[in-house]
């Protein structure tokens, strides 16, 4: 059975994370997997399940329930990685065997004005 990724997971962010980052993670992968940047067929799939974690973790009583029902699964997310933020893609010692899907990619805040 294949394991269930978390909706951390699939913004690609820590659960440690601040709603900063997980807007910035969001905009970035929604922008990546956009179809009309991306004409992937399986993109748009992926773009749904984007806009779901984000509406989930954007919300903090939603996040703080989500968060709940991880722990009562025995989901604890001390293994997580922070794959966001760093200044150059990086090696991540989670690409085997069933993550071997998620890829690294080079994250930074700009500016804002």
């Amino acid at each position: 059975m294949q394991r269930q990724t978390t909706l951390y997971e699939t913004l690609e962010v820590s659960p440690a994370a601040s709603a900063g980052v997980i807007k910035a993670a969001y905009r970035c992968l929604a922008q990546h997997n956009h179809p009309d940047k991306n004409p992937d067929a399986a993109s748009c799939g992926r773009l749904a399940l984007i806009n779901q974690a984000y509406s989930v973790l954007s919300d903090p009583q939603q996040r703080q329930r989500y968060d709940l029902s991880l722990a009562s699964r025995g989901r604890t997310m001390a293994h997580a990685i922070e794959r966001r933020g760093r200044s150059s893609v990086h090696r991540s010692p989670l690409k085997t065997g069933a993550d071997a899907h998620l890829t690294v990619r080079a994250f930074a805040f700009r500016p804002l004005g």
